[in-house]
C-alpha cells in the first residue's frame, strides 16, 4: 500500500469533511452542556425555593395572626441578596399584606404546582401555619377547650404566604450556557471558513501540479519532436520523393501502380502527423491582426467541405484581435471530427456569434456524442476513438485557443452528437 494519507482521495473536499466533523462535535458538545445547565438549573431553583420556604416557617411560626408589614419588610432585607423580591400574605386572592415589587401575575396564585418559573422570575406559595404551645404537648382539656374557641392546629385553609425570587445562580448558569452554546456557532462559521479557504488552496494547487504535469509532458514532446525533426525529415523525404518518382514509372502497371500509391500515400500521411507532432509542441507565439472573424469560419469550412457543413456568420464585418491562420486550423481539426462523426446525409452545423466581450464559435455533429466523463479527456494529447491518427487535433485546437487567452469545452448536445465551444476573448479581456 502507498503512504499517501488516507483524506487523499478526497481532494479540494477533505477540509469540508473535517470541518462539517469538528462542527457536529463542538455543537453537540455545546448542546449537551446546555441541556445539562438547564436541568441543573431548575434543581438550583427548587433547592432556592426551598430554602426560602423554610426560612419563612422559621421567620413567622411564631408571629400571632397576621404578620405585619414591618415583619416583611425585615424579612425580605434579610434575604435579599439571596434573590427574594416579594413576600405577601394572601387570602384565597385578596393580599392582605405584602413587600417588595411583584412581577409574575396573580393568575400564577392558582396555578397547581407551588412553586411556578417564567422568565427571570420564580413564584413560591406555601400556607402560613398559626404558632403551637410553647410548652409541652395539649392535653385533651385544652383540645377541647381550643375546639371549643374554634381554634385549630392545623394549617389555616385559605391564607398563605408567596414568595416571588429571582433564581440568580440558576440564571447565571443558562446565561453561561447561551454564552457557550454561542461561542460554539461562532467557532463552527469560523472553522467553515477556514475549510472554504483551505479547500480553495488545495483546488488551486492541484490546478497547478496538473499544469506543471501537463508543461512537463509538453517539455518531453518536444524534445522527442526535434529529434524527430532532425532523424525522420530527411529520410521521410527521401521515401516519399522516390515513392513518387516510383508511382510515375509504373503508372500503367495494373499490379504495381496500386502499391506504389499506397507507399506514396502512406508517406504523406506519416508527413502529416509528423507536422501535427511538431505544430502541437511548438511555442507557438501569436501573430495577432485585425481580421474578420467571418472569414476565418469560412476559410475553415471551405478546407474541410463546404457541402457537409451548414455555416452561420456574424450579420456584420467585426474586426477581431487574431492569429487568423492558428485559429483557422483550430476550427479545422474541429470541424474535420464532425464531419468524420456526422453519418451521411447529415450536415455539421458551425456557428459565430459575439457574447459580451468574446467571440463564440460553436460546432455541432449528429454523431454518437461524447460518452459521460470523457468530455476533458479527449482533449489530451494521443487520446483518439479512430483507427488512424494519434489524437492531436483536439490537443492543437486546445492549445491555440489558450494561446489566444480563450477556453475549449465539449459536450453532449441534446439532438444527440457532440458540441463544441471555442470561446476567444478580445485582447486583454
Amino acid at each position: 500500500m502507498s503512504g499517501a494519507p488516507w483524506w487523499r482521495p478526497l481532494g479540494p473536499r477533505a477540509p469540508w469533511v473535517a470541518a462539517v466533523l469538528m462542527c457536529a462535535v463542538l455543537i453537540s458538545a455545546a448542546l449537551f452542556i446546555r441541556n445539562t445547565a438547564l436541568e441543573s438549573s431548575a434543581l438550583v431553583t427548587r433547592g432556592m425555593a426551598n430554602v426560602i420556604m423554610v426560612a419563612g416557617f422559621e421567620a413567622f411560626r411564631d408571629t400571632e395572626g397576621l404578620p405585619d408589614p414591618s415583619a416583611l419588610n425585615a424579612f425580605l432585607a434579610a434575604h435579599r441578596e439571596g434573590g427574594l423580591r416579594y413576600v405577601a400574605v394572601v387570602d384565597d386572592d385578596q393580599v392582605l399584606a405584602s413587600a417588595g415589587e411583584v412581577k409574575l401575575g396573580r393568575l400564577l396564585l392558582h396555578e397547581g404546582s407551588p412553586l411556578v418559573v417564567e422568565g427571570a422570575r420564580a413564584r413560591l406559595v406555601s400556607r402560613l401555619r398559626r404558632p403551637r404551645p410553647a410548652f409541652g404537648p395539649l392535653t385533651q382539656e385544652e383540645v377541647r377547650a381550643m375546639s371549643a374557641q374554634g381554634d385549630s392546629l392545623e394549617p389555616r385553609k385559605h391564607l398563605r404566604i408567596v414568595y416571588e425570587f429571582e433564581p440568580l445562580t440558576a440564571l447565571a448558569l443558562e446565561s453561561r450556557s447561551q454564552r457557550l452554546l454561542g461561542v460554539a456557532v461562532a467557532s463552527c462559521v469560523g472553522i467553515l471558513v477556514l475549510a472554504f479557504a483551505f479547500s480553495r488552496s488545495l483546488a488551486q494547487r492541484e490546478a497547478l501540479s496538473e499544469e506543471l504535469e501537463r508543461g512537463r509532458r509538453l517539455a518531453a514532446l518536444g524534445t522527442m519532436s526535434a529529434v524527430l525533426a532532425h532523424e525522420l525529415r530527411n529520410p521521410l523525404a527521401s521515401l516519399k520523393g522516390h515513392a513518387q518518382l516510383l508511382a510515375e514509372r509504373v503508372e500503367r502497371d495494373a499490379v504495381l501502380a496500386p502499391k506504389a500509391d499506397r507507399v506514396v500515400s502512406e508517406a504523406v500521411r506519416l508527413e502529416q502527423l509528423m507536422n501535427d507532432l511538431l505544430g502541437f509542441v511548438a511555442s507557438g507565439e501569436l501573430r495577432r491582426v485585425e481580421a474578420d472573424p467571418n472569414d476565418v469560419l469560412r476559410a475553415a469550412v471551405e478546407s474541410t467541405g463546404a457541402a457537409r457543413v451548414e455555416a452561420r456568420y456574424l450579420p456584420d464585418r467585426t474586426p477581431w484581435p487574431l492569429d487568423a491562420g492558428r485559429l483557422q486550423q483550430a476550427l479545422e481539426n474541429v470541424l474535420r471530427n464532425a464531419v468524420q462523426a456526422s453519418p451521411e446525409g447529415q450536415r455539421v452545423e458551425a456557428t459565430v456569434e459575439r457574447q459580451d466581450s468574446s467571440l463564440v464559435f460553436t460546432v455541432k455533429d449528429h454523431g454518437p456524442g461524447i460518452a459521460a466523463g470523457e468530455e476533458e479527456r479527449i482533449f489530451e494529447p494521443f487520446i483518439t476513438g479512430r483507427m488512424r491518427g494519434v489524437g492531436l487535433g483536439l490537443a492543437i485546437t486546445r492549445r491555440i485557443v489558450e494561446l489566444h487567452g480563450g477556453t475549449v469545452s465539449a459536450r453532449s448536445h441534446a439532438g444527440g452528437g457532440a458540441e463544441f465551444r471555442l470561446t476567444v476573448p478580445a485582447r486583454g479581456a
